[in-house]
């Protein structure tokens, strides 16, 4: 029974297969030819060959991104990313493209952001576009316009690995993602070495961590890579002015500035670089232009000052600063100004010091306020809230062991004091500098003659006196040498050589100085006599002929020049002392 069911089922199949069969070939109409009772059918043959599929070159070998079916050429634009191949990327993906597929969106998203994150000046030239889901590029781009640093979008290709680092753009502090970032863009680089963006985000990041020297590798290759674009070549060319480059940044600033002149930007640039290369009347030019644009300018209100204060014109530098102080007179920068314009022009040197002393309450640690107090007080020979000329010099020292301006106050606050061998030593540091400023020889030679150390100081003077026979101060300190060495022949030779052509200023030295070679008391007064002629305010010839008069004990001479070296020198306490004594003598 079980062999009979199985072959029915046998049987059963075969009718079906049959029948199958039948039907498909009628259904595909194929040729049928009766032979007898056999039928036969012929049919097409198949090719069972496979087809190959063309893969274009540009994607071949590449892992397939969100990306990968777009043009390489766009492609190239969008990662090169200056201004001008964002645009040509923008434009082909239009030519190439009646409508955007999602892809081309998030495309056109990506450039837009780029040019008003990183080129603010620049127009995007192209339209909205909506997307409609958010994706790894574009949470990228947010997450940086809120000061994250994203670091979920994959690293699939350069856009993924650069964007999150437009969040350099929108912090100051970079810190906590520098070497995610640093390691991202060096990748960038790697994978597209002639990308401006790349370039431009790796010297901002730079920048922003205080390696301004490494800063200034990559801003230059980016503004030689897009020399058209205004943002690569105004960051490169701030950031020479900044690294001390100036003459470099010059070159750059003013022909940018005649492509746009009416860059408040660029015409402060131009200010500050001519006011630090020495040129104030181009300094001037500037700023006052920038003023033009807007004249509520506060910080350039009192740049100008500045300038005009380095130019002498006082009187209009003090108009500014009226102008600045109705609305801020506690600024750093505004008390610093009118301190010093107390002090080198109207001579109120109480005033001066009073200013300082209001500084020093705003700004107690101010390198530049100590400074100024040390400056005041080493001229003056006054305390400056209760403090001398060392104490600033050696507080600025304290932070900065190098700065030569500080130990140039602690050398001139020592020689105040007569101290001559602490003044030796500072001194000492800064001529071995490699830029020796003439205060500094100055004061060496001075130092050298008060410690009797007369060959060191014949030395420094006569090489000085060598290169440049004709520089007055030189002279002047050539003299000096000579007659505190008893080199008396050769002093007068110079001094009798030099009286027929030297200024009124130097005439007055020159006789003063003679006036140790006389061997009578009438050359001598006589010598004094044609010093003040040529210098009323000489105060050493002054002061001799007090000391002259008063050892002779003739009291009323000896007052009347006391008081003009009093009267020279207010602020003097020494001076003031003598002229008390000699006053009680008198009555």
């Amino acid at each position: 029974m079980k062999d009979f069911l199985f072959d029915a089922k046998k049987i059963n199949f075969l009718i079906i297969c049959v029948l199958t069969f039948f039907l498909y070939s009628c259904a595909s109409a194929p040729k049928v030819e009766n032979i007898g009772e056999t039928i036969r059918a012929t049919f097409e043959p198949v090719d069972t060959t496979p087809v190959a599929i063309a893969v274009p070159e540009e994607i071949k070998d590449k892992p397939r991104t969100y990306f990968s079916y777009v043009d390489s050429k766009i492609m190239e634009d969008v990662e090169i990313g200056s201004p001008a191949s964002l645009r040509r990327a923008a434009s082909l993906l239009r030519q190439s493209n009646s409508i955007y597929e999602e892809n081309d969106k998030v495309l056109l998203a990506i450039e837009t952001s780029i040019m008003q994150m990183v080129y603010p000046s620049e127009r995007v030239e192209w339209g909205d576009v909506s997307i409609s889901s958010e994706n790894a590029y574009i949470g990228a781009i947010n997450s940086a316009k809120n000061g994250i640093y994203d670091t979920s979008t994959g690293n699939e290709d350069f856009l993924s690995i650069l964007l999150p680092s437009l969040v350099i753009l929108n912090v100051n502090d970079v810190s906590s993602f520098f070497s995610n970032s640093e390691a991202a863009l060096k990748k960038s680089l790697e994978l597209r070495n002639n990308s401006v963006l790349a370039n431009y985000l790796l010297g901002e990041l730079y920048k922003k961590s205080g390696n301004k020297s490494e800063a200034l590798r990559y801003f230059k290759e980016a503004s030689s890579l897009a020399p058209e674009c205004f943002q690569t070549s105004y960051t490169y060319m701030e950031c020479l002015k900044d690294t001390g480059y100036l003459a470099e940044a010059k070159e750059i600033v003013e022909p940018l500035l005649e492509k746009y002149p009416t860059n408040t930007s660029l015409l402060k640039s131009c200010a500050h670089i001519f006011y630090e290369t020495g040129d104030y009347d181009k300094a001037e030019q500037y700023v006052s232009r920038a003023l033009q644009q807007d004249p509520n300018d506060l910080p350039m209100v009192l740049f100008r000052a500045q300038i005009l204060m380095e130019k002498k014109d006082y009187i209009h530098a003090a108009s500014l600063l009226d102008v600045y102080s109705r609305q801020d007179n506690s600024s750093k920068q505004y008390l610093l100004l009118r301190a010093s314009l107390q002090f080198d022009w109207s001579k109120n040197i109480h005033a001066a010091i009073n200013t300082v002393e209001s500084a020093l309450k705003l700004y107690p640690e101010a390198e530049d306020v100590l400074l100024l107090a040390a400056r005041i007080s080493s001229f003056s020979g006054l305390t400056v809230a209760g403090k001398n000329v060392n104490f600033y010099a050696r507080k600025v020292l304290k932070e900065d062991p190098a700065n030569e301006i500080a130990l140039q106050y602690a050398v001139e606050g020592f020689m105040q004091e007569k101290n001559w061998q602490e003044a030796y030593k500072l001194n000492k540091n800064l001529m071995s500098s490699k830029k020796v400023s003439r205060k500094v020889q100055f004061n060496h030679i001075k130092i050298c003659i008060a410690l009797k150390k007369y060959d060191e100081a014949w030395n420094d003077v006569s090489g000085m006196y060598k290169a440049n026979p004709d520089d007055e101060e030189i002279v002047e300190h050539y003299v000096l040498v000579m007659v505190e060495s008893g080199k008396s022949v050769q002093a007068l030779s110079v001094i009798n050589q030099q009286l027929s052509s030297a200024s009124s200023k130097l005439k007055s030295f020159l006789y003063y100085q003679r006036s140790f070679l006389q061997n009578t008391e009438e050359t001598v007064l006589s010598d004094l006599r044609s010093s003040l002629m040529s210098n009323p305010k000489n105060s050493e010839s002054l002061f001799r002929l007090y000391k002259i008069y008063f050892n002779k004990k003739e009291y009323r001479k000896s007052q009347y020049y006391l008081k003009q070296v009093v009267a020279l020198s207010p602020s003097n306490a020494d001076y003031r002392n003598l002229l008390e004594e000699l006053n009680s003598l008198i009555k």
